[in-house]
């Protein structure tokens, strides 16, 4: 008697992962509540042999009906379940202990990384179980409290307590069904639900190094996502077209010089349209007006390290340019072109310049420095941190007021102003964070030393597993609306693709 398993994997809700077990070859993905992610990994069962085989997997033998195989699709892209001790007694229970293990970048069966939700992680029987072959009928015993309402009503249910980091494995769960020796083969579908921290963002990171040189810039080109910029050590420069990143031969020399930020807007139907700048050490600008077509240096008229370079935007089509840089240098172009050196009144070195309006602008840096710019004078911002300052992000709208603002910094440390004169520290401790950029109140990054990506929910930060180790020196959001595309780069080259 032979029965052949296939395991559909599923992406259906921003909490619920599905996962299919039936006994027929796949023709199609099944069909599970919302839109999302399929994949499906076709599993051969043997109840002679006591045997399993799923997919490039190696068959385990074990009494009676074999379940005792890794199953996840493609292999684990999402969660990967695994039994163990698979068994029919022959008359009537069918049963197997089944573990959950989770691939994704967020803990599961929690909302804000830390706290374990009552709920655990379920995993529910969607429909089924339908006899396939022979006679007789099959019922899902569930767990002890039986049944809950998910998709539908009365849905049997197992239920994995505690919160379930990346990669981590969940303790087992007993399997039965209820099954007459008179039926061959059956068929149920099952989903996963739990709770995560950022159910509407990335649940992948997924890495690619086209470059061995340390990357500290990222810009995806505004209005067109497929398009984007990052920059580098060493004179480098990528472009990325929508599928991969290449390096753009400027015929400039760029040789020996480390850039450190960059900028690109317009452009939005692709080709050579809209505008990039990039800023580096020796005061370095690198500018292209028709979409990187074409190179050419600006004199910035200082030979400090620039190290953040910030258009502004909000479709006011403005030309204005800041740029800031060591020891306390701020350029500003009012056509983007010529540049003019304006007075900091600070000596310390900044490393973020950005805001919602040319004469609403803030700049950041060393030991916690942060200035505001009202189209007059720039003033001191009380921060509230000795932190040095590296990257900030804001919510509210561009040539709007800012409801929020995050800026990043040293030591773990994220500072936050609902208004941009009172600041207060959000968070602190751990790794040193360079980068930060984001989508809205509930929907931003932060990026750092060893790997380190911290998500903000809108009411907690928690982390994400980055998979990498690189020192993270950037991060750049070109989503929104339901679109998760998320770029981090950093050391040795390492660019993270945050996806669904």
């Amino acid at each position: 008697m032979n029965r052949t398993l296939q395991l559909i994997l599923a992406v259906t809700l921003p909490s619920t992962f599905a996962v299919a077990c039936t006994d027929r070859e796949a023709t199609a993905p099944a069909t599970v509540p919302g839109d999302g992610f399929t994949a499906a990994i076709t599993c051969q069962a043997t109840v002679s042999t006591g045997t399993l085989s799923c997919g490039s997997s190696q068959s385990q033998a074990a009494p009676g009906m074999n379940f005792d195989e890794i199953v996840g699709g493609p292999q684990g892209t999402y969660v990967t379940l695994a039994s163990t001790g698979t068994a029919y007694d022959g008359t009537q229970a069918f049963t197997t202990n089944v573990t959950v293990q989770n691939h994704t970048a967020q803990p599961m069966a929690t909302t804000d990384g830390t706290t374990p939700d009552a709920g655990g992680v379920k995993v529910f029987v969607h429909s089924g179980p339908t006899v396939t072959g022979g006679s007789g009928t099959v019922t899902a015993v569930g767990n002890a409290t039986c049944c809950g309402t998910f998709t539908g009503t009365n849905q049997p249910y197992w239920q994995y307590s505690g919160l379930l980091a990346p990669g981590a494995t969940s303790s087992s769960q007993l399997w039965r069904f209820d099954v007459d020796n008179t039926v061959t083969t059956f068929e149920f579908q099952v989903l996963v639900d739990t709770k995560l921290p950022a159910e509407a963002s990335v649940l992948r990171w997924v890495s690619e190094t086209p470059t061995d040189q340390t990357l500290n810039g990222v810009r995806m080109q505004c209005c067109n996502p497929t398009t984007g910029w990052a920059v580098g050590d060493n004179g480098t420069i990528l472009h990325y077209d929508g599928t991969s990143w290449s390096a753009v031969n400027t015929n400039l020399a760029l040789s020996g010089i480390d850039l450190y930020g960059v900028d690109a807007g317009g452009g939005g139907g692709g080709g050579c349209a809209g505008v990039v700048y990039i800023v580096g050490a020796g005061g370095t600008i690198v500018y292209s007006g028709d979409g990187g077509c074409n190179w050419t240096f600006q004199s910035s008229g200082v030979a400090s390290a620039l190290f953040s370079v910030s258009r502004v935007g909000g479709g006011s089509g403005s030309t204005a340019v800041y740029a800031v840089g060591a020891g306390g240098v701020i350029l500003y172009s009012a056509d983007g072109t010529t540049w003019s050196q304006q007075t900091s009144n600070t000596t310390d070195s900044l490393f973020l310049t950005g805001g919602p309006g040319v004469n609403d602008w803030f700049a950041a840096g060393q030991g916690g420095t942060g200035l505001h710019w009202n189209g007059t004078v720039w003033s001191p911002l009380t921060l509230n941190t000795t932190a040095s300052i590296h990257s900030g992000t804001g919510a509210g709208g561009d040539q709007n007021a800012l409801t929020d603002i995050w800026l990043a910094g040293t030591g773990g440390t994220i500072v936050h102003s609902s208004d941009g004169v009172s600041w207060s520290v959000q968070r602190s401790g751990g790794e040193d964070l360079f980068g930060a950029n984001g989508n809205g109140q509930t929907d931003q990054f932060a990026v750092g030393s060893s790997g380190t990506i911290l998500h903000w929910n809108g009411v907690s930060w928690s982390a994400m597993a980055s998979g990498s180790t690189a020192n993270l020196k950037a991060v750049e959001t070109s989503g929104g609306g339901g679109f998760v595309d998320v770029w981090a780069v950093g050391s040795g080259g390492t660019i993270l693709h945050g996806i669904r």
